[in-house]
């Protein structure tokens, strides 16, 4: 099994974590790019291409800093290029020039990122210069020494080098050694490191193997280094997000079995960065705290001195904070399978209450979990069933019963790259009180076989494979565009494509033809469905100039026997209180209810 699921980190780091020794997250991610500046990788990538792999890589990297200034703003970044004459490094390196330091992505790195998207061969040698030698012992020790100068605390570090030689030190031992030695100390500072070339004959066998992390995984991407760089964001994207649980539980199988897996969030709303308040005298950041006064001695009071209270049954009952906390532990947390059921049975489309998340096995806390989770998951597969559980997220969050929906590892075939990623989808299933029947309009009448039939062959042509990555908000696109604009000073914002939009020249040559016959089998001569309709008033309401009743004409009994008394304003509803003697004060429905009461 090959862990690709990536998630975002929405809820790491809680106080329960911490309390259980599930372990905290803290800190910011860091990513190094090293750049190999050989002449291999200024000349065109493939016949029909018009960039080179250089070209193609500061590219990449310049739109994953668009996305990590909207997403991760506090992530570090740094860029290295190493096969240069000219040198800009820590040590003094020969070769090696440190373009971008470890640094969060700023208005200044991002021009130049985009300043030398289309640089070429001959203008990079006159700004760097071009020298085959290179020891990748010393790219190591001065991605360390980045790493270890910053003053960051760093959650997760990672190197990613593009090269093009698989053997860059070919005969020359002593300088292997060095390399794979200076390796080792990064993995030994927990810096994972990834190797990618757009060399097509690239091996990671003669040096590369004992380089990377995790050289012996089932990885994909180790075997065919190419392909896995088709999208190049894509890929850039996935390796530098925060790959971190949303939290880690046990997973219980009958009172001895357990298992650690880790949940992840699957798909959460992409919302418009909330707004921040800025002090006008200095034009920083303005931060909010709140605080408890003693109304009679004006003291500040510690959370310690906060009582909670309730009236019962005449007396004032007051509870302790850990006391409220423990009234809220419901059993013990986790996963606990209750039984399996019929996959088709037991998880129905209609039975959506919330987002699904994701379950992995965890190796850190139980060892062996990863095999009992395959085996669970393989079987689960083989019988098409789902395992009935109750979750308890946290220990103070209400158990809920949820479905283990199985989900088998997807490869694609062509580029060797994970599509769906082996485990178990968290099903939340609703409770009896969330299914409720739903009164339908009176019966309508039915339709012909003429028209279901032109209505099959309709959604029949219109039908097309959908992919949510397809379509993108334009508003909140629109929002980070504007953004963009303002912060790298642009004339104008780029223009977005609203996907959102129907293409009506692709639906009326797609489906023109059974459009017309639709609407002929279906609506009547005549009929334009842009126009709007005309509502028709009520003879009632029409009698009367369409005018709410007056309060004097009213027969208030039948008024509240008919439940009529929300037609009247409040000032008639007032005008009746005073009449019939009734306390009828605050808002309307509080009016509505005294008056009911008083003629019931």
């Amino acid at each position: 099994m090959t862990e690709r699921f990536y998630a975002d980190d929405e809820g790491d780091g809680s106080e329960e974590e911490e309390t259980l020794g599930i372990g905290k997250f803290g800190g910011r991610d860091s990513v190094i790019f090293a750049i190999d500046c050989c002449r291999e990788m200024f000349e065109l990538d493939g016949e029909n291409s018009e960039d080179t792999p250089f070209n193609r890589i500061i590219e990449a990297i310049h739109d994953m800093y668009l996305n990590k200034i909207i997403t991760s703003d506090k992530d570090l970044h740094g860029i290295i290029f190493f096969g240069t004459k000219k040198n800009n490094s820590s040590s003094d390196f020969s070769n090696i020039f440190v373009w971008q330091k470890l640094d969060i992505p700023s208005v200044k790195s991002i021009t130049e990122l985009r300043d030398m998207q289309k640089i070429n061969a001959a203008d990079f040698d006159t700004q760097f210069g071009n020298e085959s030698r290179k020891q990748m012992s010393e790219v190591f020790w001065e991605s360390l020494n980045m790493l270890s100068a910053t003053s960051y605390k760093l959650a997760a570090k990672s190197l990613i080098v593009f090269t093009w030689n698989d053997n860059p030190h070919f005969g020359d031992n002593n300088a292997k050694k060095r390399a794979k030695t200076k390796a080792q100390d990064l993995h030994d500072h927990d810096v994972d490191i990834q190797v990618m070339s757009f060399n097509k004959n690239f091996k990671y066998e003669p040096f590369y193997k004992d380089i990377i992390s995790d050289p012996d995984s089932e990885d994909p991407f180790n075997e065919n280094p190419i392909d896995c760089i088709q999208n190049l964001y894509s890929f850039l994207l996935k390796k530098c997000t925060k790959q971190r649980t949303l939290s880690r539980i046990p997973l219980f199988i009958g009172d001895d079995i357990e298992i650690s897996v880790g949940v992840y969030t699957v798909a959460r709303r992409t919302t418009k960065t909330a707004a921040i308040s800025i002090d006008s005298s200095s034009n920083q950041e303005a931060k909010r705290s709140t605080n408890f006064i003693d109304t009679n001695t004006g003291e500040i009071l510690l959370p310690s001195d906060i009582k909670l209270m309730q009236t019962w049954a005449g007396k004032e009952i007051v509870f302790e904070k850990e006391e409220i906390q423990n009234m809220r532990k419901i059993g013990k947390h986790g996963l606990h399978v209750l039984g399996f059921k019929p996959r088709s049975a037991a998880v129905k489309a209609w039975y959506h209450v919330r987002n699904s998340q994701f379950i992995y096995p965890n190796e850190e806390r139980v060892k062996g979990s990863t095999t009992l989770f395959h085996a669970l998951l393989v079987k689960c597969l083989a019988k098409d069933v789902v395992a009935i559980c109750s979750y308890t997220a946290r220990p103070n969050s209400p158990p809920r019963c949820v479905a283990l929906l199985p989900q088998d590892e997807e490869i694609n075939p062509e580029t060797s790259e994970q599509i769906t990623p082996p485990g178990f989808y968290v099903i939340f299933l609703p409770f009896a009180d969330d299914i409720r029947e739903v009164d339908f309009e009176p019966e309508q009448p039915k339709p012909t076989n003429e028209q279901i039939e032109a209505a099959e062959n309709l959604v029949r042509k219109l039908k097309f494979t959908y992919n949510p990555e397809s379509f993108d908000n334009p508003a909140i696109q629109t929002h980070y565009k504007n953004l963009e604009a303002m912060a790298l000073e642009k004339e104008q914002p780029d223009k977005i494509d609203d996907h959102t939009k129907p293409d009506t020249e692709i639906i009326d040559k797609k489906a023109g033809a059974y459009i017309q016959a639709f609407k002929q089998a279906v609506f009547p001569p005549g009929y334009d469905p842009l126009k709007k309709a005309t509502k028709h008033k009520s003879s009632s309401t029409a009698s009367k100039g369409g005018k709410k009743p007056k309060e004097d004409m009213v027969d208030v009994k039948e008024y509240v026997s008919q439940g009529k008394l929300g037609k009247l304003t409040v000032q008639g509803l007032k005008e009746i209180c005073r009449k019939y003697n009734i306390k009828g004060t605050g808002k309307k429905a509080d009016i509505i209810q005294a008056i009911e009461d008083h003629f019931t």
